[in-house]
């Protein structure tokens, strides 16, 4: 093996080759140590084949300067697919696909991998058609809890030689390295795991399934790249904890491998697979460490996120690569950011991606460019000069993509600073990472020469007047909409402790974590996304907190990954309490009457009401579009609508700058155009 050591030269660790391959096998070099991770995103075809959005998705990040390439984990077998669109290995008729994109990587200058992978327990029948099947029969209840059926001895084998069957469509395919799923709680790891495997013949020690697919694989693929994606620790009562599975791996046939791929987590424990924003950067390394005693090249993947992280771990030799996976999704700019200090959009820690990955395709909150069913096309130039208002994700999103299409553009906004709620949930301690997204936008801003006013107070009464005192051939609202009231009544309370909104309540407290203004009680009358945030930072200040939410449960706009640290953790504080599927009907100086599950009651609820309930949509009866072309005609220049209440979707930061987005490219189509003439009847529209 040619050591996987640094050029003491480069100072950048990142910038670094990298030569894998030993025992005599063949080599290949890796131009700097960034590899992307075998990310699920449901970009493929019902069938498990190559679409042209996932090649263009992937090509662009191999232009972007990875070294390595990763398609998804990619079944072996139909009865382990886990996903409706999910990548697989399973027939020879996916080979021309899989080519095209080989080809295509190749000539970025990347090598391309595959993660190959078997589903067991997590796949469901609902899925594949087919019955599941695993080393025991135990149920993931996560993944819908459909009982597996034990496979025998036989199977075991089969089952090894599907993966081989993979491992050579793979190198016919093109590719340069096979990545073996060996975590997260897939197949493979299943027979690792003492929660999953009760076997008691030979297949009940824990390496010995692994092993027959090690050994099958490098068979099939001795010219290959081959290494295994391993869980450092399964996260959950019952798994295998660091030094277990240490013993595992010191078990494996290494010798048959050429890296490892450091990651962690099972299904039962989401929160150790895809971080979230409130764990360190770099969280895994501690655990890495110790696996330099197998004398593999090692890669790192978790919470690395920025290019100081990146340096670190790579700098004081905790791995050999890392594993991209949401920074790059988010940007593929990233790499040119770790490796040359360039400007790049950052990830935000939200895991509305992995949230997405059992809806459909998986998008991304701060790009709203990928995962929408399509190659994402470049906004038409412009060279008008646009208002936009509003500088909340919405406006901010509109605002550059405007300006990056050429246009002048003016975001003016009422707020003395500019993110609107965004920077509130910034302040949030399960979302410390937003602020992020601020800052660059803010720099974005700068560098595209958008004139921000902040503090501007607009008449949105009189768009033609608008329109006239800014000289603006076009205009993007997106100013979001209205609150509704509390739908009860209160009495005895004063100024400091009665009813508010809690965005409101949140802007007079810049200095929330660090305790300044905080009551020693709250009622929360909501049980979205921003009340579970709001209840979970203030509880962890110390104050208590009464939760009232007409949901059925906490922040069901969110999906489990983005809630999976904050609802565990208030739902079992001592200081909290939370009624839910129950509404606030009356208030007094220092109680709430309720009405819920249990009838009506009165709880003791001093300090102040914060209201927290989505926004309400429009009506259905109401028409977007049908308000666009009016309000255009009153301004005598296009307007467009942005928000999500204008396209009556939940209220998120992802729909948001999704958005801002598509209302920036429909102006831009109409600036293209010629400005269609009045038309009387439109104003009809405007009562």
């Amino acid at each position: 093996m040619n050591p996987a050591t640094m050029n003491p030269a480069t100072m950048n660790p990142a910038k670094s080759q990298l030569t894998l391959g030993r025992n005599g096998r063949p080599q290949r070099t890796l131009r700097n140590r960034l590899v992307s991770s075998p990310m699920e995103r449901n970009y493929g075809t019902p069938d498990g084949r190559m679409t042209a959005q996932y090649a263009d998705y992937l090509t662009t990040r191999a232009r972007a300067g990875l070294a390595v390439v990763t398609t998804e984990a990619t079944y072996v077998r139909p009865d382990g697919k886990g996903r409706t669109h999910q990548l697989g290995l399973h027939d020879d008729a996916v080979v021309p696909g899989l080519r095209a994109l080989t080809d295509a990587v190749h000539a970025a200058g990347a090598l391309a991998a595959v993660e190959i992978n078997h589903g067991g327990r997590t796949a469901q029948s609902a899925v594949t058609g087919l019955p599941n099947v695993a080393p025991s029969p135990v149920p993931c209840e996560i993944a819908g809890g459909e009982m597996p059926r034990e496979l025998t001895t036989a199977q075991c084998h089969e089952l090894a030689e599907a993966f081989a069957a993979a491992a050579r469509r793979a190198v016919a395919a093109g590719f340069d390295v096979i990545s073996i799923h060996g975590g997260h709680g897939y197949l493979v790891h299943q027979f690792m795991s003492p929660r999953t495997n009760l076997r008691t013949d030979k297949f009940g020690a824990r390496e010995a399934f692994p092993n027959l697919v090690i050994d099958a694989v490098r068979a099939a693929v001795p010219g290959a790249l081959v290494g295994m994606r391993l869980s450092m620790v399964e996260g959950c009562e019952g798994g295998l904890d660091a030094d277990q599975t240490l013993d595992v791996v010191g078990r494996l046939h290494l010798e048959a491998l050429d890296f490892l791929d450091l990651s962690a987590g099972s299904y039962e424990a989401g929160e150790w697979i895809v971080q979230s924003g409130e764990w360190k950067p770099g969280v895994l390394a501690d655990y890495a460490r110790p696996y330099r005693r197998f004398g593999l090249p090692l890669g790192l993947a978790g919470r690395l996120n920025s290019p100081e992280a990146i340096a670190r771990v790579l700098g004081e030799g905790v791995c050999d690569f890392v594993s991209l996976g949401r920074a790059v999704h988010a940007d593929p700019g990233f790499v040119r950011g770790v490796l040359d200090g360039a400007d790049y959009r950052p990830c935000i820690a939200c895991n509305v991606c992995i949230d997405n990955l059992g809806l459909g395709q998986v998008t991304c909150t701060v790009n709203p460019a990928v995962g929408r069913s399509r190659i994402p096309m470049p906004t038409r130039t412009v060279r008008s000069r646009v208002l936009a208002v509003g500088a909340g994700p919405a406006g901010l999103t509109a605002a550059r993509e405007l300006a990056l299409a050429g246009a002048r553009v003016i975001l003016l906004d009422a707020a003395p600073d500019l993110g609107g709620q965004f920077r509130l949930a910034a302040g949030m301690r399960s979302t410390p990472d937003f602020h992020r997204f601020l800052d660059w936008s803010r720099s974005e801003l700068k560098r595209l020469g958008v004139e921000l006013r902040l503090g501007a107070v607009v008449d949105l009464g009189d768009f033609a007047q608008l329109a006239r005192d800014e000289d603006a051939d076009g205009i993007i609202l997106a100013t979001g909409g209205t609150l509704p009231g509390p739908g009860f009544r209160a009495s005895g309370r004063g100024a400091d402790d009665g009813v508010m909104d809690v965005r409101s309540w949140l802007a007079d407290r810049p200095g929330l974590q660090g305790g300044e203004g905080l009551p020693e009680a709250v009622t929360i009358w909501g049980a979205d996304s921003v009340a579970m945030s709001v209840a979970d930072t203030l509880a962890s200040l110390g104050t208590r907190v009464l939760l009232v939410g007409p949901e059925p449960v906490l922040a069901p706009e969110s999906g489990r990954r983005a809630k999976i640290l904050a609802v565990p953790r208030l739902e079992a504080d001592p200081k909290v309490t939370i009624r839910l599927d129950s509404r606030i009907v009356e208030a007094d100086a220092t109680r709430v009457r309720l009405v819920g599950p249990n009838g009506e009651q009165w709880l003791d609820a001093p300090g102040p009401i914060l209201v927290s309930r989505s926004v309400e949509p429009l009506s259905a009866s109401v028409d977007p579009e049908g308000r666009e072309a009016a309000l255009s005609v009153k301004a005598g220049v296009p307007v467009v609508l942005a928000g999500t209440i204008v396209e009556q979707l939940p209220a998120t930061a992802s729909n948001a700058i999704k958005s801002g987005h598509d209302s920036a490219q429909r102006l831009a189509a109409q600036l293209a155009s010629s400005v269609p003439a009045p038309d009387a009847h439109l104003e009809e529209a405007l009562a």
